[in-house]
């Protein structure tokens, strides 16, 4: 289930990503979305350790899977945005 979860963020994250870059003229707009998704991961794992019990522990399976992706997806960004050729328009 963790790695079906993972999945379906990463494409999701993927698609996000990809509208930001092409809705924005800037190049680096893409990189936005994973680095906020990160850190919305990383204070959703720090507020699962105050809930506690069952509810955090399934909290913070689901903030390592966001933050994981959003990980998967910044450097799958990052390569095509490194290997994408630059155009003089």
């Amino acid at each position: 289930m963790f790695w079906l979860q993972t999945a379906i963020f990463t494409i999701v994250i993927l698609c996000l990503s990809w509208w930001a870059g092409k809705r924005s003229r800037q190049r680096h707009a893409g990189f936005i979305v994973p680095i906020c998704l990160i850190l919305f991961g990383l204070v959703l794992l720090i507020v699962s350790l105050f809930i506690g019990r069952w509810e955090g522990m399934a909290l913070s399976l689901s903030s390592v899977s966001i933050v994981l992706s959003s990980i998967i997806c910044l450097i799958i960004v990052t390569g095509i945005q490194f290997f994408k050729k630059d155009d003089p328009s």
